[in-house]
């Protein structure tokens, strides 16, 4: 597996899990040639976030890396980068791989399409290793704990609402009697 801090080797792993898409797609295993085509570009965001000091087990939970990997990107003024990452999420890893309802004209641009993003991210490496982005990582754990509390407040706030108008009705159908 990855050591922690090894930027290069999941850069080449990138690289790799792309060529392998290609030869699937070579191939016409549309599916497994857009997941490999779509491991590569989640490959290469935990690359980045790695390079701007983000530690790679925290890449990997998407509910914290995403929020994070976006902020990076805006940091490193690629916001065209980040919506690409998006659409190859949609189209690559749901429509393409999870749902299969990707046309191979759609599925064979988006695949190829990969590789230039691939290119223009690995560019983007030297720039994230003069961020440190620990601190971002930091607020936003903080913010998805002050959500799960506000969201258990939230549910507990519903249940009194029902309660006050169980009695509501209650005291209601008691003066109609």
């Amino acid at each position: 597996m990855v050591s922690l801090l090894d930027i290069n080797e999941l850069i080449k792993q990138a690289w790799e899990s792309y060529e392998k898409a290609l030869e699937y797609l070579e191939k016409g295993d549309l599916r497994d040639a857009a997941e490999k085509a779509w491991l590569s570009v989640e490959t290469m965001r935990k690359a980045v976030m790695v390079a701007a000091k983000i530690p790679y087990e925290k890449t990997r939970v998407v509910s914290i890396a995403l929020n994070v990997f976006s902020r990076i990107m805006n940091i490193l003024d690629a916001e065209d980068l980040l919506l690409e990452y998006y659409a190859f999420q949609s189209t690559l890893h749901g429509l393409g791989f999870y749902e299969g309802i990707l046309n191979e004209d759609t599925t064979e641009r988006f695949i190829k399409r990969v590789e230039i993003w691939l290119r223009k991210m690995s560019s983007l490496i030297n720039k994230a290793k003069l961020i440190d982005a620990r601190k971002i990582l930091e607020l936003e754990e903080q913010r998805i704990k002050v959500k799960q509390r506000l969201m258990v407040q939230a549910y507990e706030l519903v249940k009194i609402r029902n309660q006050m108008r169980e009695i509501i009705n209650q005291l209601k159908a008691s003066i109609r009697h």
